[in-house]
């Protein structure tokens, strides 16, 4: 039994040495061997959630400038209530920023997202057809970009690391790693 426990605790802290989160770690395959793991940069929170705080900020200083002008009292309790709206979005941003995780092992891409209802892809780095990288002017701003991936020639993409930091060298690692572990 005490041995068993000692494995456990070994085994967590292997995860959390490599930067896996516990809850991603139920991914994983017995003796699978985890190369790489990359979450989005930070500035995805701030980007998923610019246009619900920007039409919070305008309906809350509409409503307390509109309050203010009918000689209401009640105008800083609509700017607080405002504020707690916009902490609350950015916190739901957060929360679903730290449920993505893109994990790259021996055998297989992997991706989990979703707060309340999590959702996990994975395919096998031998199925791969399509690995792209797609950026926009932001995306090289902030030297990030979106890895896709597909099991097809052709069509749309299966899954996608967003917003991932590094992303060309994220690509080239996908890459070595399809060379390395082929099978």
């Amino acid at each position: 039994m005490r041995r068993s426990a000692g494995r456990a605790a070994f085994a967590t802290t292997a995860l959390e040495e490599a930067g896996v989160p516990l809850f991603a770690a139920s991914m994983l395959e017995p003796a699978e061997i985890i190369v790489a793991v990359w979450r989005p940069s930070l500035a995805w929170i701030a980007l998923r959630s610019a246009r619900g705080v920007a039409a919070i900020l305008a309906i809350t200083l509409l409503a307390a400038a509109t309050a203010s002008w009918a000689q209401q009292s009640w105008s800083s309790l609509i700017l607080q209530v405002g504020f707690v709206l916009i902490v609350a979005r950015l916190g739901a941003a957060g929360a679903e920023w730290a449920s993505r995780v893109y994990v790259l092992t021996d055998r297989r891409v992997l991706r989990r997202r979703g707060v309340l209802a999590p959702t996990v892809y994975s395919a096998n780095l031998n199925t791969l057809r399509r690995i792209e990288l797609l950026q926009t002017g932001l995306d090289r701003t902030l030297r990030t970009g979106t890895v896709t991936f597909s099991t097809r020639h052709e069509g749309h993409y299966e899954a996608a690391w967003v917003m991932v930091p590094d992303a060309e060298r994220v690509i080239a690692v996908v890459e070595e790693t399809r060379r390395r572990y082929s099978r």
